[in-house]
């Protein structure tokens, strides 16, 4: 006789839905895949048990792929949904499918026995599945459940039909990007799979081409894939459009939580490229003349490199699908330059509307970043909104990097936030072409003096040295093109007397050479300039009143008395090195 499947031989109303899980737990392996995905075309079956397979299925990937299909096209919606947000949940703990075999093994063999004794169906193998030992040994990557898991969250949440709908994505979203911060790495897989079910929520629609019609009158099939059974609880009221607007705004917000995560996972310990190197190469593009004849640029490392280049595609991708959500750079300068929410909503509350769902910071502003590139190194058509270094820029600045007081600037944010602060700054600056907005009254001076403090603790502490020099050169331009002379001496004059970091003042050494420089300048056009546009011209300079008052009062921090640097050290001598030579030269 020959040897009957158990998995067909047990199948409802041969025992009970419990039971069959059971048998099936037992049975299945990867060589009855493909019995079980038939078994699965059985809406009522997948209807009730459908929730209870997905992490039986889960360990037999890839081969399982059809089956974990049936199970989000025809399960009763609601229950797979909340097992794939658990088993989502389960990445990032590290949890595995093995704990919760583990977990019923006691209740399959009682379960197992009660079916063969109670005399109503056959005896069904209870010896674990032969491939078992494969699975221990091979079990599938967490980058390939996690994008099996998304899979299905596509398919499920457009068929849960309820009044509100954001409830189940909310819970969703959530889990997904707690498991996608897990498992960013550079081969980019995790973000491809959520760039992947972003789109299937919010890709664009074209509408399908017509049929062409044909002289022989041949019937043309429709493309139809695979249908999903209806939401057995689905209400019949509709979504308010109240509610459609939560949901967008639920998108949106995972959007840019999930270009902050793959942004700051992008690697920086390469010297010269720094995530997407956008502040570098925006000044090549400004500067072409400061390329070392011979060097590729980075532009042309974007170009070459198969992992730069995938960069700027994964963030054309991103940047594809806030246009499909409707996420205006408007909207993203309005994130950026608003108050900090100091709420105390508790996070793990479901949102009731669009406007309690915050977007991540450092995310709009990659974002933001991205369409200008897009703009300015590619020619791609876009909306660029208008900025100012004060106050939009100056807000930012304090919202992302904090108090400088602090003196830890620089060094604990991620570089890739850096770069795109640096290449929004300088992007700013250049087509403002100035501050004459920037403020005349005591606060107003203090939000400057603070903004060149964050800009030259980037300058000091940031580790990579490309990031370093960009800010030393926004700094400096920042500073110079102040129109208040005073303002601009009393920075200097501060940063070489209290300043504790040495290149620091080195700095401010060259800032006091690129004044004196100005005003010699402005000395000799004296001579063949209109004496009203020399005035004008001299305005700039903080020299105004005269380059040997500004030496009497700097000089103190600038020529150490010879008596004390012979009492110094050797090792404190070379701390002061950089500001030394920088006074020699």
């Amino acid at each position: 006789m020959a040897d009957v499947n158990p998995l067909l031989q047990a199948l409802p109303p041969a025992v009970d839905y419990l039971s069959y899980l059971t048998i099936v737990e037992y049975n299945l392996n990867g060589d009855q895949l493909s019995v079980f995905h038939e078994i699965l075309q059985d809406t009522t079956l997948t209807a009730n048990i459908g929730w209870d397979l997905v992490h039986l299925l889960l360990p037999l990937l890839p081969q399982s792929q059809p089956c974990l299909q049936d199970v989000a096209r025809l399960g009763n919606p609601r229950e797979v949904v909340l097992k794939v947000t658990e088993l989502l949940e389960g990445l990032r703990t590290g949890a595995s499918f093995e704990d919760d075999q583990e977990e019923g093994q006691d209740q399959k063999e009682v379960v197992v026995e009660e079916t063969g004794t109670g005399g109503t169906s056959p005896q069904h193998d209870t010896t674990p599945a032969s491939n078992d030992d494969v699975k221990a040994q091979n079990p599938p990557s967490k980058e390939s459940q996690f994008r099996a898991l998304l899979d299905m969250l596509a398919i499920l949440h457009p068929r849960i039909k309820t009044k509100y709908p954001s409830r189940f994505l909310s819970t969703s979203l959530q889990s997904v990007l707690s498991a996608y911060a897990t498992l960013l790495n550079d081969d980019e897989q995790a973000t491809d799979a959520v760039l992947s079910f972003i789109k299937s929520f919010a890709g664009s629609k074209r509408p399908r081409l017509p049929p062409r019609k044909s002289s022989t009158h041949m019937p043309v099939q429709p493309e139809q894939g695979p249908i999903s059974a209806p939401d057995p609880e689905a209400s019949e009221e509709p979504v308010a459009p109240e509610e459609q607007a939560l949901q967008q705004r639920l998108l949106q917000s995972f959007l840019t939580f999930a270009v902050e995560g793959y942004m700051s996972a992008l690697p920086s310990e390469d010297e010269e490229v720094v995530a997407m190197a956008w502040s570098t190469r925006l000044q090549e593009q400004l500067h072409p003349e400061k390329n070392i004849p011979g060097r590729r640029t980075m532009r042309e490392a974007f170009e070459e490199d198969e992992q730069l280049h995938r960069r700027d595609s994964t963030m054309g991708q991103m940047l594809a699908l806030a246009r499909d959500l409707h996420l205006t750079p408007d909207e993203l300068v309005k994130t950026l330059t608003e108050p900090e929410d100091l709420s105390d909503d508790n996070p793990d509350d479901l949102p009731s509307s669009a406007s309690d769902v915050p977007l991540s910071r450092p995310g709009c502003l990659h974002l933001l970043c991205a369409t200008i590139a897009s703009n300015i190194l590619f020619h791609a058509p876009s909306t660029i909104p208008s900025l100012s270094i004060f106050p939009a820029f100056s807000s930012l600045l304090s919202l992302l990097l904090g108090d400088p007081s602090s003196g830890t600037i620089g060094t604990q944010s991620a570089s890739s936030l850096i770069d795109s602060l640096l290449f929004l700054g300088i992007h700013t600056l250049e087509t403002s072409g100035s501050i004459t907005k920037a403020p005349e009254d005591d606060d107003d001076n203090d939000t400057f003096t603070n903004t060149l403090q964050r800009l030259s603790l980037l300058s000091a502490n940031t580790p990579s040295a490309p990031l370093r020099y960009h800010a030393h050169l926004l700094t400096s331009r920042l500073l110079h093109a102040h129109p208040n002379e005073n303002l601009r001496l009393s920075f200097i004059n501060d940063t070489l007397q209290h300043c504790p970091y040495e290149t620091l003042k080195a700095s401010a050494v060259g800032w006091l050479k690129d004044e004196i420089l100005l005003a010699a300048s402005n000395n000799n056009n004296n001579n063949n300039t209109d004496k009203a546009e020399a005035d004008d011209y001299a305005t700039s300079s903080i020299f105004k009143t005269t380059p040997a008052r500004l030496l009497e009062i700097c000089s103190p921090y600038l020529f150490h008395n010879p008596s004390s640097l012979a009492a110094m050290s050797h090792a404190e001598f070379l701390a002061h090195r950089p500001f030394f030579l920088a006074v020699l030269n």
